[in-house]
């Protein structure tokens, strides 16, 4: 069986969004990618992702919920077709713990596709630690 289209793909899209945009800005990398699932890091910093907080400098959650919005999508996009991409349709994340500045991991996978849609969800680590949980619909539109 051939790897899908959106497996092969994806990786040569990180390669071209790494320098650029919103994934240049969270520092985002692929650590794993599979059929329906990927890992992905986000390097966050104080200075491009602080926020001022009792506790000291802690990440924003506006950059916690982009690094998990990024691998929901990147997991539903490695079970696209050619000619598709992947966009959020609906995202909802849930923050356990403050985040430090430093790496993050966000681990996603699809729950569920139909021919437009796809139900995934994720866990976002620090330190090995969940500090937080999305759930997305992706839908699949024609690019």
């Amino acid at each position: 069986m051939s790897e899908p289209y959106g497996v092969k793909a994806l990786s040569r899209l990180y390669k071209d969004w790494a320098s650029t945009g919103m994934m240049a800005n969270i520092g985002a990398g692929l650590v794993e990618v599979e059929a329906g699932s990927v890992a992905l890091e986000g390097n966050m910093t104080a200075e491009e992702h602080g926020f001022p907080a009792g506790l000291g400098v802690i990440v924003h959650g506006g950059a916690v919920a982009t690094l998990a919005d990024a691998a929901l999508a990147s997991a539903a996009f490695t079970l696209a077709e050619e000619g598709e991409t992947a966009t959020t349709a609906d995202l909802k994340v849930d923050f356990y713990r403050v985040c430090k500045p430093g790496r993050l991991i966000a681990r996603a996978s699809v729950r569920h596709r139909t021919r437009r849609l796809a139900f995934c969800e994720a866990k976002v680590e620090q330190d090995g630690e969940v500090v937080a949980e999305a759930r997305a619909v992706i839908a699949y539109v024609k690019a």
